[in-house]
């Protein structure tokens, strides 16, 4: 319970602990049950969904459920997101890169990022039939949760220090292979095979992602997983579209 209490506080606004209040060795643990918290987020987004869709356009509810995750995670992986693309788009070596990650304000290349990455996510929800929508809520953000506790393991980290190490030191394989286990039982349960084919997409997808990301700066950051994070919910959002 502690574990789930840890990630929960972590990766949510809910206030048990407070983001402040963290043992670094508790950040790792936790990991294992990210997958449940994208669960618990799932679960909202879909009763936001049944709760509105009766009485307003589908496209005004997609656009509410899209700004409703962004609130109950204080937008911490689209600060991720925009810093990384900040990064990338504007330096030329590892160490700049790694500088303008750093720097708390947006550039050009993290404000285009954000606009389409918001599109993209609203166009994809639009395009899924209502019973199709409800798996993929329900599913995304379950998937993209085990994404960033499998990138933190397969990659080192970039920076001596940073809000991503204690995770990186802390998660140990067996937490990693617990994540997944839960990520494939709620899958399956919640699309069938095309839920674990979306998995075996999205753990290949972090596998060239931690690779690409070690060439270009040595690891990963705190951005560059919740960067990851945005990604997979956008991968997988247009899967559920592909496949169903």
């Amino acid at each position: 319970m502690r574990q789930f209490i840890t990630a929960l506080g972590f990766l949510t606004l809910f206030p048990f602990p407070a983001r402040s209040d963290f043992d670094a060795k508790d950040l790792g643990r936790s990991m294992a049950l990210f997958p449940l918290v994208g669960l618990l987020l799932g679960g909202i987004l879909f009763f936001i969904n049944y709760a509105l869709s009766p009485y307003l356009p589908d496209r005004l509810v997609n656009i509410i459920i899209i700004a409703s995750l962004v609130l109950l995670t204080g937008g911490l992986h689209l600060d991720g997101f925009m810093d990384t693309l900040d990064g990338i788009g504007g330096g030329n070596n590892r160490e700049k890169i790694l500088k303008i990650m750093r720097d708390s304000r947006v550039g050009a290349f993290g404000a285009m990022g954000i606009v389409f990455l918001v599109l993209i996510k609203w166009e994809s929800l639009n395009s899924l039939g209502e019973e199709v929508k409800g798996m993929a809520l329900i599913l995304m953000p379950v998937i993209s949760r085990y994404g960033m506790a499998l990138l933190t393991h397969i990659a080192p980290y970039a920076r001596d220090e940073g809000l991503g190490r204690p995770f990186v030191e802390g998660l140990t394989l067996k937490r990693v292979g617990i994540a997944l286990s839960l990520t494939l039982v709620i899958s399956f349960i919640a699309a069938g095979m095309t839920g674990i084919i979306i998995l075996l997409i999205v753990t290949a997808l972090g596998l060239l992602w931690s690779r690409w990301f070690i060439k270009k700066i040595g690891g990963i950051t705190g951005d560059v997983i919740g960067a990851f994070n945005e990604v997979t919910e956008l991968v997988a959002l247009m899967l559920f579209a592909f496949f169903i």
